[in-house]
């Protein structure tokens, strides 16, 4: 691949990732074992291989998916302080309330619940209350979230291409 195509690959992976990580219930996707990043590099690889008619080996499909990932993990966490900054909105935090909703429905009728139900409505008002960032907290975020997406992104990327390859030699 030249490095236009690399570089399509990894946007489109970071896009995907950024989409999953900051819309509304959209963010309920990565709740099943960060299933939307996973689905980023399955995706965008998968479009890009397509795209551009290419043979990518595992280890070039990790690592195009994984630097998406790492893109992705970057600028998402830019979008969601700058989300924060000038609207007040913390991404993620109307999907968190519809899973303690659910909790709490489904603990109504348990009252051997009752302790772990006020440990997480206590989690969700520290979730909800107000928060400023510092520099430092923002670059740590994102290196975090940049470190953690990489490498489901990049096992995306190489399902992507383990689903082509048995596609391919099915035909």
């Amino acid at each position: 691949m030249v490095f236009r195509e690399k570089l399509f690959a990894v946007m489109l992976t970071a896009s995907i990732v950024i989409l999953t990580t900051t819309v509304p219930y959209l963010t309920l996707v990565n709740v099943f074992l960060f299933l939307g990043i996973f689905m980023a590099g399955s995706v965008g690889l998968n479009r890009s291989i397509l795209r551009f008619q290419v043979r990518l080996p595992y280890n070039e499909a990790f690592i195009l998916a994984f630097f998406g990932g790492v893109v992705g993990g970057i600028l998402s966490e830019a979008v969601s302080w700058v989300l924060m900054e000038t609207l007040s909105y913390r991404p993620g935090t109307e999907s968190l309330s519809l899973v303690i909703s659910w909790v709490l429905e489904m603990a109504r009728d348990r009252p051997e619940l009752n302790q772990q139900v006020q440990s997480l409505l206590e989690a969700e008002k520290l979730a909800l209350a107000p928060l400023s960032l510092s520099l430092t907290d923002l670059v740590q975020s994102m290196l975090f979230s940049a470190a953690f997406y990489a490498p489901i992104a990049g096992f995306g990327g190489m399902w992507a291409v383990f689903r082509l390859k048995r596609k391919a030699a099915r035909r």
